[in-house]
């Protein structure tokens, strides 16, 4: 019986022409956790995508379960191998149960018969006691659960599968720090019982906390494989990247302008209420805040998705009042979701046609669209943000998520904005990216162009901003500047639901 409860020979893989993977050769030990890091395009979702079964390797390479050679053309193959893949974006259905969700792959192994209501409940929820999840209710439906519970639900469904080996692809980058706290001690109590798990994640803390060796991919190829204890964080970077990456926050001298946007008494009914705050042009200001503090919310009001019920907002001095997205695009105001694949791009269109989507009208002349002026245009963006793709042509769900990211970027530069907003614009992306995401936003302050950056990390929020202004439930619990940010002092008002004034009159 082999020592490895998976091994990777020889694994690669091309798609039309272009290798993603070559010769990867890895093997993952029973009852270890293995994360695996590498920068977007690196080739990790690939490999993930191949060991459940999702893609098959190029001929020549093997996968191998418990020293047998198995051959996966579907994910319903791995799992019944013992394998399951929890994915960054998560495949439970909203509008079934907890518990229909933790058996849906098991129905056919009782001939088509459909479980019965008990019987399907009590599978739910032994898997979730196993988790120490009893407060998740198996009744619920899944989409009234916060997005850490769902990830409990997905791990459940891998458990009550039989699940020997477990695949988790950035299971953090959506969950607040308590949360993905609490998901770690899942890892640790999993591996505790003799289960593997394939950890991916950016977030090099987590890594050092939980894993037991590290695997690292560049460009596609398998760098090295190393124990956790035997390599620094700065290694693993300068692996990651190829090259020495000291500076993460890239160093700017601010040069702040006039007041451009105004924030006074803004509320919107049940969610939040009496936000103010000024900013200025090449100014990046910052709202931080817990998971549920209505950051985005805030960003939602300004850009006219969400209803405001009492405040008022000034643009260059007058009276603004959003009204829509559109009127908000009129006024040169720019809006980077944080969710790039469901809001930010149309993931089956090209680069070119993400990149001129905003403002494909001013283009158009009678009716008629000068497609070669697009392209330019993409070409043009291309170049300035280090987009790295094959050609414009191209469609946007090909390219990793740092350079998805760029092209969202790109597509809202070419409406000529001076006011951004960037909601966690670095979510689920490699630290060399994040470096250049840090890098575009500075050069777009120096010409002028006042952001407002809402982040759940806090060396993000202190590395990049000039003021940060922190929420608490939906109540502002203060402003500071950067020169006076702490982690420490972050957390405690986005942990501490009082307003801004009373905070201050303690403090003296």
């Amino acid at each position: 019986m082999s020592e490895f409860v998976l091994e990777l020979i020889n694994i690669g893989k091309t798609f039309s022409g272009v290798n993603v993977l070559r010769n990867i050769n890895i093997q993952i030990r029973e009852g270890e956790v293995h994360a695996l890091l590498g920068e977007n395009g690196a080739g990790k979702s690939t490999l993930i995508k191949i060991i459940s079964g999702y893609h098959q390797a190029d001929k020549g390479g093997q996968v191998v379960v418990k020293g047998e050679v198995v051959e996966f053309k579907r994910p319903k193959d791995a799992m019944n191998a013992s394998i399951h893949t929890i994915y960054q974006e998560l495949t439970l259905c909203p509008y079934m149960t907890v518990a229909e969700n933790i058996v849906i792959d098991k129905q056919e192994h009782y001939k088509g018969i459909k479980l019965h209501n008990k019987e399907y409940r009590q599978i739910a929820i032994a898997a979730l006691q196993r988790l120490g999840q009893e407060d998740i209710n198996p009744d619920s439906l899944v989409k009234e659960l916060s997005i850490a519970k769902q990830q409990m639900v997905e791990i459940a469904k891998a458990l009550s599968g039989n699940a020997k080996v477990i695949l988790m692809d950035e299971p953090t980058s959506s969950i607040s720090e308590k949360d993905a706290d609490v998901l770690l001690g899942i890892v640790k109590k999993l591996k505790s019982e003799g289960i593997t798990v394939i950890y991916i994640s950016h977030r090099l803390h987590e890594i050092r906390k939980i894993s037991d060796r590290v695997t690292i991919l560049r460009d596609g190829n398998h760098i090295c494989t190393k124990d956790i204890d035997d390599i620094t964080n700065q290694e693993m970077i300068n692996i990651m990247v190829g090259r020495e990456h000291h500076d993460i926050y890239p160093k700017r001298e601010a040069h702040i302008g006039d007041k451009i946007l105004s924030v006074q008494q803004l509320s919107s009914e049940g969610t939040f209420s009496k936000v103010s705050f000024d900013v200025h042009k090449g100014e990046i200001f910052g709202i931080g805040g817990l998971v549920g503090a209505k950051r985005t919310e805030i960003l939602e009001a300004l850009f006219g998705i969400r209803n405001i019920s009492t405040g008022k907002i000034f643009l260059r001095g007058k009276e603004f009042v959003p009204g829509s997205p559109s009127n908000c695009i009129k006024n040169k105001i720019a809006f980077i979701t944080e969710d790039r694949r469901k809001s930010g791009l149309v993931l089956c269109l090209s680069i070119v046609q993400n990149i001129n989507m905003v403002n494909t009208g001013e283009k158009s002349k009678f009716g008629f669209i000068n497609w070669k002026e697009l392209k330019e245009k993409a070409n043009g963006y291309k170049k300035m943000l280090d987009i790295k793709l094959h050609n414009t042509n191209q469609v946007a769900s090909t390219l990793s998520g740092g350079n998805q990211q760029k092209v969202v970027i790109g597509k809202w530069l070419e409406s000529k904005p001076d006011l951004i907003f960037f909601d966690e614009p670095t979510r689920g992306i490699d630290i060399g990216a994040k470096t250049e995401i840090y890098t575009i936003m500075n050069e777009l302050a120096a010409k002028g162009v006042a952001i407002i950056l809402v982040s759940s990390e806090l060396p993000e929020l202190i590395g990049v901003s000039d003021r940060i202004m922190v929420m608490c439930e939906g109540v502002m619990a203060g402003t500071i500047n950067y020169e006076e940010a702490s982690q420490e002092r972050l957390m405690y008002l986005a942990s501490v639901k009082e307003p801004q004034q009373q905070l201050e009159s303690q403090e003296e």
